[in-house]
């Protein structure tokens, strides 16, 4: 193991130890009754998203007084609303109902028994015409947790004016993109790489694209073998291709969407949200209308040319607490918010990306998602990220240990990743 190598290594126990001694505690606030003794449903997650204080009123007035839907704020960021479920839940707060859950949760919450189990006409309806990808994130041991409230994939959004054709491969995109270099035009590759979970989802792509993964399906293995060394070495190879960023290693999304807005970047690996986001900029910025003119967007590349991508799935799940006192009205709640109306008016508002397949074939859905059918391709092969109880574990060993890219060792960071990875699953490691 090189120095370099074991220093990242001491890093990743160290950040592990920082994540868990850190937490911060917050207050239980517990909301069991409405106006005039009715129930209340106290939603925390997405509640905050554009034009869904619309949608919670539209169910409110649907729910005719048999309950109240209540929008609670959590932090903006995954890891400080997981802290907050966690820090609740542990304590079985009655006041929290329906939980609005990143998709990588819900292992970890359902081993806790945190969220109710949907069986029967429940699982059906949450089922009926939900996409398979995204309802693969709402299980965990062939059992259904969760409600898929909306999904995500990934698109690579590309300058039509400087680049005719979209690479299919990362060879072509980046023998793409060297070429305008060399011509003196705008070049650069950007995507995600800062040191939190947007890194992750990345690393999984690369991983992906070779067939590698972190763990078996029932988490008892660490699995990252050559065909992991392999996605690291691209990884590398891109971060260190002098066609990225200076700033990479702090690349997060809104940096990513600034360097395509103002013409740093001639490709952009981001989510479905970049059109109609650069497309509301343009309605006051002339740089951004420019941009959101000459925006083409293709599938997510691939490592041969004719593969179907396999990139990793986002979005969010609803669920139900094990804690909550109105499970029934909780259920109708959450069928009602993301309905295909719902679904509808939150990917037109907000740019979340439909679970439900009829919502991709309506005209108005088309109309504002043009790249509708390159999301529909990628999601029938989408990956979800390590579905395991102890996933914020390795969210943290993989964004650590493998930061920056640039210093990526391809051989010898597997190595030692898939040690760190196999002491968490052992119990060795400490849990965040």
């Amino acid at each position: 193991m090189s120095e370099s190598v074991e220093r990242r290594h001491r890093q990743a126990r160290k950040r592990l130890a920082a994540v868990s001694a850190g937490a911060i505690l917050v207050p239980v606030l517990a909301a069991c009754g409405g106006e005039e003794g009715g129930t209340v449903v106290n939603l925390y997650g997405g509640a905050s998203g554009a034009g869904f204080d619309k949608i919670i009123a539209a169910c409110n007035e649907e729910a005719a007084g048999k309950y109240t839907i209540v929008g609670n704020l959590l932090p903006s960021d995954a890891d400080g609303q997981r802290e907050q479920f966690v820090r609740r839940l542990a304590a079985q707060d009655t006041g929290m109902d329906l939980l609005g859950m990143d998709v990588t949760w819900t292992a970890e919450f359902a081993e806790a028994g945190w969220i109710r189990e949907l069986t029967g006409d429940k699982a059906t309806q949450a089922t009926e015409g939900t996409l398979e990808k995204p309802l693969e994130t709402a299980r965990w041991k062939d059992k259904l947790y969760g409600v898929p409230k909306h999904t995500n994939v990934q698109l690579l959004w590309y300058r039509k004016s400087l680049v005719p054709e979209a690479p299919a491969t990362w060879d072509e995109l980046m023998a793409a993109a060297q070429k305008l270099k060399d011509e003196g035009k705008t070049y650069q590759i950007a995507f995600t790489a800062a040191q939190y979970e947007g890194y992750v989802v990345n690393v999984n792509n690369m991983l992906n694209a070779y067939g590698a993964s972190f763990v078996n399906e029932d988490s008892t293995q660490a699995t990252l073998d050559e065909k992991a060394v392999q996605g690291l070495t691209l990884l590398n190879k891109l971060s260190t291709s002098g066609l990225t960023s200076e700033s990479l290693s702090n690349a997060q999304e809104p940096e990513v969407f600034a360097d395509l807005q103002a013409g740093r970047a001639a490709f952009a690996l981001n989510w479905p949200y970049v059109l109609s986001a650069m497309r509301t900029a343009g309605e006051t910025d002339p740089k951004s209308k420019e941009v959101a003119d000459d925006l083409g967007y293709a599938p997510f590349p691939t490592v041969k040319e004719g593969e179907d991508p396999k990139v990793t799935l986002g979005g969010m799940n609803y669920a139900i607490s094990t804690y909550s006192r109105h499970p029934e009205e909780t259920f109708e709640a959450a069928m009602c918010l993301r309905n295909a109306e719902h679904q509808l008016q939150t990917s037109l508002e907000a740019g979340d990306p439909p679970v439900l397949k009829e919502v991709f074939e309506e005209p108005e859905f088309q109309k504002n998602y043009p790249m509708y059918e390159a999301m529909l391709k990628e999601l029938e092969n989408a990956v979800p990220r390590p579905v395991t109880p102890i996933y914020q574990n390795i969210s943290t060993l993989v964004s650590t240990n493998l930061s920056p890219p640039s210093a990526i060792e391809p051989e010898q960071s597997t190595a030692e990743l898939n040690d760190l990875i196999q002491e968490a699953i052992d119990g060795k490691g400490i849990l965040p």
